[in-house]
């Protein structure tokens, strides 16, 4: 058996707004993680305001769920928002191009099959980069 306990979990969130529970990581993490070759499992905590960096996954699933707070995602090529809250479970496909802002007090777990490190960045235009300087700041297709 391998387990991670709650104190062990909440170091890894410390001075970071992502820990890794399991997967085959590559990078150091700040706390320990469970090591599995097919599956990759983590959280995501914005302390504050935050908008990640547009990218895609090129050959996992990622499957999201809300755990408290509210979180945005935008789908570039759909060009469409979406409001996700706590309770609320969705799943970033594989080459679906999205941008996700938190609001401050927002937890997502996170996990992704089959696992491995598969994010490619991808080059936002203005109306993305708009979208994402503030949590009230819409979506304008240009």
């Amino acid at each position: 058996m391998e387990f991670l306990k709650k104190a062990e979990i909440d170091k890894g969130l410390v001075d970071a707004h992502r820990t890794y529970l399991c997967g085959n990581l590559k990078q150091p993490t700040e706390s320990d993680f469970i090591h599995t070759d097919s599956y990759e499992m983590g959280i995501t905590e914005y302390k504050e305001f935050t908008c990640e960096k547009p990218h895609l996954h090129s050959f996992n699933d990622e499957y999201n769920y809300v755990i408290e707070g509210c979180l945005k995602v935008l789908l570039i090529n759909e060009k469409r928002e979406l409001i996700f809250e706590s309770g609320d479970l969705f799943v970033i496909h594989p080459n679906e191009s999205y941008v996700c802002k938190g609001q401050a007090g927002t937890r997502v777990v996170f996990s992704k099959l089959p696992g491995g490190n598969d994010k490619v960045l991808i080059d936002a235009d203005m109306s993305v980069t708009r979208w994402g300087e503030s949590w009230r700041a819409p979506y304008d297709a240009e």
